[in-house]
C-alpha cells in the first residue's frame, strides 16, 4: 500500500484541526456507501404522529423532538421551548429530505443524534408544480402544494402552502381538530455567473394548534398486557372533558385566571433565510446561510400524573353540573390526576453558517472547513398545577377541597435569556488506497449563555436556600420572590474519525468513534435549583463489517454509547397519594451496549427488502435521588443498572418492496421488545409491532394515487413510560390494576392523491 507523505501529513492536519465528517464519492465498488446521510429509514413513518418525524433510537432516551435542519439551518435552535415539529412537517414544498449521520451531526451542530434535512424546492427554467391531498377515515384533510416558476434573467420563484385538519381518531370533545397546522413558504432565486453562483432567500410562516391527547385508562394485567378498562376504547376515545375551562395561578402574578385550552394552545412562526453559493473555477465550493426566526409557543400540556381512587371523606366534588351530577356532589371512585403546564414560550434567532469545500489535486482528499455564529433569545413562563378528572369517555372535571387545581406553581418556570455560539470546523475524508478510506473531523465551539431567573438554591448541592422566598411552595410567583441573574461560558469540542478497509472483494472491515461535550442550556435554569455544571460528555464508538454482492448490502457492527449528566426536572408522584406531585432536577448517566445488522437486498427486478436488528442493553448509571412530598414523607431512590425507561432492548425493521408495472407495494413493520413504565423496573410493558403498508398506482407521469394502512394489525397496546409509576417498588397490588397511559395511532386508512405538473 504506497501512500505518499503529502497525503498523510494533510489526514494528521485533519486531526489538529477544528473539523467535521464529510463523505466523498464512492471510489471503488468495494466500498460500503460514506455520506453524511443515512438511508433507508423513513422519519416520517410515525406511528404516534402522522405530520411530526419519528425519533430513531440510539440506545439514549429520547429528546422532546427530533432535531429538524431546514436550507441548511435548524428549524428551531433548541428543541425547547419551541418545538421544531410546531413548524415544520414534510410537504410538497421541500425538493429533498433526508437524515444526517450521527458523526456529522456532531461535527456540525455539537450533538450526537439522528438529525432530520430538509431543502425548500426552489424555482429552475421550468415552471413545475405539485399538489398533494391526503384524507383518511377519521376524516383528516391535508392539503398540500407547491409550484416554481422562471421569471427571467436568471430569476425564478417557488411558493407552496401546506394545510392540515386533523379531527383525531379519539374525537376530543373540547375541541374540533387534534391538529390545526399552516404553513405559508416562498422562494425567490437568482442565478448567475454562467450557473456557478446561486443566491436563494427563503420565506417561512408556520402557525400550528396542536390539541391531541393520547392517553387513555386501562388495566394493567401484571405480566405487561393491558386490557380494556370499562368499555374505554384506546385511540377513539376521548380523555380530556367536553370542558375546556382551566382555572390556574399566574406563575408572574400570583392572580387566578382562567383560560380555554383550545384558545390557549398554539405556535406562530416566522423565519426568513439567506443562501448564497458559489462553485469557483479551481473546484472549491462555498455555501453561506443565514436565518432570522422569530417564534412563539403556548402550551397547555396535560401529561399524566396518576389514577387514584378517591372515597367519599377524599375531598374531590364535581366542578360542574354532568351525567345527573349536580355541582359540588361529593364524588368518589377512580379519578386521573394530570400534571398541567401551561406555557407561554418564545424564541428569537439569528442564525449563521458558512462552510468551504473542496478535493485535493489528485481527488484523494474530500476537505471542508466551515464556522458557526448562532445568537438566540429565548424564554418561559410555566404556570403548573394538578387537576383531576373522572376516568371515562369524555370526563368531567373535579375540584379537590373547593378548587379546580392544587399544588399551583409547585413546579412553576420563568427565564429569560440569551445564548450565543460561535463555532469553527474542519474535515477531511481521505482515500488512502484502492483499500483503505479514512475521515476525521473535529469542531471547537464557544458557548456562552446569560440571563434572568427566579432561584432559590445558587449552587446544586445545596440543602439550604440562599432565596427562601424563591423556593417552589404552593401558590408560588415570581413577583413574591426575587429575580436573579446568571452568566456562563465554556468551550464545547467534539470529533470523529472513521475508517473502512476492504479484505476482499465487497469485504471489509470498519469502525466509527464520535464524540461531543456539552453543558447545561437556558431551560436548565427554569427551576429554582442551580443545575449541575459539570461536562456533558458523550461517547459513542462502533466496529463491524460489512459485505457487498450485486443483490445484497449488509453491515454488522458492534456499539458502546454513553452520555454523562443527563439533566431533566420531573415530576415524581406520591405512591401513596396519585395527587401528590413533587419537581426535583435529576442528573445520570447513561451507558448502551449493543449490536446492530442493516441488511439490504434486491435478489430480483422490482424487488428491495431492508431489514434491521438491534440488540442493546441501555442502562442508568450513577442515578441517586432523594423524593420528599408534601404529606412529609421522603425517600432515596438508587436507579443505578436499572434498563432506562421507554428503551427497548430489541429493535427489528421489516421493510419490503415490490414494483411491476404501474404499482408499487410496500410495508414497513418496527418491532420494539418489552419497555419498562417506571425507573425501579418493577412494571413493563410487553413488545410491540408498529406496522405500515400501502398501494401507490401510477396513473400516469401526472397523477399517482395511494392507499395506505397504518397499524393493520389493530394494536391497542400502550407505549412509552408512565412518570406516576416512577416510584413503584412493591407490585404485589398492581394485578389487575386501573392506570392510564400512551398508545399508538389505531388502525387507520388513509388515501393521497400526487398531482406534478
Amino acid at each position: 500500500m504506497k501512500v505518499n507523505l503529502f497525503s498523510v501529513l494533510s489526514f494528521a492536519a485533519a486531526l489538529l484541526l477544528p473539523a467535521a465528517t464529510e463523505a466523498q464519492d464512492k471510489p471503488t465498488k468495494d466500498s460500503v456507501p460514506e455520506t453524511k446521510e443515512v438511508k433507508n429509514r423513513n422519519v416520517m413513518l410515525n406511528a404516534s404522529s402522522d405530520n411530526q418525524p419519528r425519533q430513531i433510537s440510539i440506545g439514549l432516551p429520547a429528546s422532546l423532538s427530533a432535531t429538524i435542519y431546514e436550507d441548511g439551518l435548524p428549524v428551531s435552535y433548541s428543541i425547547w421551548p419551541c418545538l421544531p415539529y410546531l413548524y415544520w412537517t414534510g410537504t410538497a414544498q421541500h425538493g429533498s429530505m433526508g437524515l444526517m449521520s450521527l458523526g456529522e451531526s456532531a461535527i456540525t451542530n455539537g450533538a450526537v443524534n439522528y438529525t432530520v434535512l430538509s431543502n425548500t424546492r426552489t424555482g429552475g427554467d421550468r415552471f413545475e408544480g405539485h399538489v398533494n391531498y391526503t384524507t383518511n377515515i377519521y376524516n383528516k384533510q391535508t392539503f398540500d402544494l407547491s409550484m416554481a416558476s422562471p421569471l427571467g434573467e436568471g430569476w425564478s420563484l417557488s411558493m407552496g402552502a401546506y394545510v392540515n385538519l386533523d379531527p383525531g381518531s379519539n374525537r376530543l370533545a373540547d375541541v374540533q381538530y387534534a391538529s390545526d397546522m399552516k404553513i405559508i413558504k416562498a422562494a425567490l432565486s437568482k442565478v448567475w455567473d454562467e450557473g456557478r453562483s446561486r443566491l436563494n432567500l427563503f420565506y417561512r410562516y408556520a402557525y400550528n394548534q396542536g390539541l391531541g391527547d393520547a392517553y387513555g385508562p386501562f388495566i394493567y394485567v401484571g405480566d405487561g398486557s393491558v386490557e380494556e378498562y370499562n368499555g374505554f376504547r384506546l385511540g377513539h376515545d376521548g380523555f380530556l372533558p367536553a370542558n375546556g375551562f382551566l382555572t390556574y395561578r399566574d406563575v408572574m402574578t400570583g392572580e387566578e385566571k382562567t383560560i380555554d385550552r383550545k384558545r390557549a394552545t398554539h405556535a406562530m412562526g416566522n423565519s426568513f433565510t439567506m443562501n448564497f453559493k458559489h462553485a469557483f473555477t479551481n473546484g472549491m465550493k462555498l455555501d453561506i446561510t443565514s436565518k432570522y426566526n422569530y417564534s412563539n409557543a403556548n402550551y397547555t400540556s396535560m401529561p399524566l400524573a396518576g389514577v387514584g381512587k378517591a372515597a367519599a371523606t377524599s375531598g374531590y366534588t364535581y366542578a360542574y353540573d354532568y351525567n345527573g351530577h349536580r355541582a359540588g356532589e361529593v364524588f368518589t371512585g377512580y379519578y386521573n390526576s394530570r400534571y398541567a403546564l401551561i406555557d407561554m414560550g418564545f424564541e428569537r434567532d439569528w442564525l449563521t453558517k458558512a462552510e468551504l469545500k473542496g478535493r485535493s489535486s489528485n481527488m484523494a482528499h474530500s476537505w471542508r472547513t466551515g464556522a458557526d455564529l448562532f445568537w438566540n433569545r429565548q424564554g418561559i413562563r410555566a404556570n403548573t398545577g394538578v387537576f383531576a378528572h373522572t376516568v371515562e369517555p369524555d370526563p368531567a372535571w373535579l375540584k379537590h377541597n373547593g378548587s379546580q387545581q392544587f399544588a399551583a406553581n409547585t413546579g412553576g418556570e420563568f427565564y429569560d435569556t440569551h445564548e450565543t455560539k460561535f463555532a469553527l470546523y474542519a474535515s477531511d475524508d481521505w482515500q488512502a488506497s484502492s483499500r483503505l478510506w479514512l475521515s476525521a473531523g473535529l469542531r471547537a465551539e464557544l458557548y456562552s449563555l446569560g440571563g434572568h431567573n427566579a432561584m432559590a438554591y445558587l449552587d446544586a448541592t445545596d440543602r439550604t436556600p440562599t432565596y427562601p422566598e424563591n423556593v417552589r411552595k404552593v401558590n408560588y410567583s415570581v413577583n413574591k420572590g426575587r429575580m436573579t441573574d446568571f452568566s456562563k461560558s465554556w468551550v464545547n469540542p467534539a470529533g470523529t474519525v472513521s475508517g473502512r478497509f476492504t479484505l476482499a472483494q465487497g469485504f471489509g472491515l470498519l469502525g466509527e468513534y464520535v464524540y461531543a461535550m456539552q453543558h447545561p442550556n437556558s431551560q436548565d435554569f427554569a427551576g429554582p435549583y442551580m443545575p449541575i455544571l459539570d461536562d456533558v460528555n458523550i461517547h459513542l464508538g462502533r466496529a463491524g463489517i460489512f459485505y457487498n454482492t450485486p443483490w445484497m448490502k449488509l453491515v454488522s457492527q458492534v456499539s458502546v454509547i454513553s452520555q454523562s449528566n443527563y439533566k431533566s426536572r420531573t415530576q415524581f408522584t406520591n405512591p401513596n397519594n396519585a395527587s401528590d406531585v413533587v419537581t426535583i432536577p435529576i442528573t445520570y448517566d447513561v451507558e448502551t451496549m449493543g449490536w446492530t445488522t442493516d441488511i439490504v437486498l434486491t435478489p430480483f427486478r422490482g424487488f428491495t427488502f431492508h431489514g434491521l436488528l438491534t440488540l442493546q442493553a441501555p442502562k442508568y448509571k450513577d442515578f441517586n435521588i432523594d423524593v420528599h412530598f408534601s404529606d412529609g414523607s421522603s425517600k432515596a431512590y438508587n436507579f443505578t443498572d436499572k434498563t432506562t425507561t421507554g428503551v427497548s432492548k430489541t429493535i427489528i425493521e421489516l421493510d419490503p418492496s415490490y414494483s411491476f408495472n404501474k404499482f408499487r407495494l410496500w410495508a414497513s413493520f418496527r418491532y420494539q421488545s418489552k419497555q419498562y413504565i417506571n425507573k425501579t423496573n418493577t412494571l413493563y410493558f410487553n413488545g410491540r409491532w408498529e406496522t405500515f403498508g400501502g398501494v401507490d398506482y401510477q396513473f400516469n407521469k401526472h397523477l399517482s394515487l395511494s392507499a395506505n394502512v397504518i397499524n393493520f394489525f389493530n394494536q391497542k397496546g400502550c407505549s412509552g413510560s408512565i412518570g406516576a409509576a416512577d416510584l413503584l417498588e412493591d407490585v404485589s397490588a398492581y394485578k389487575n390494576y386501573v392506570m392510564a397511559g400512551s398508545y399508538i395511532r389505531p388502525f387507520t386508512v388513509e388515501f393521497v392523491a400526487r398531482l406534478n405538473f
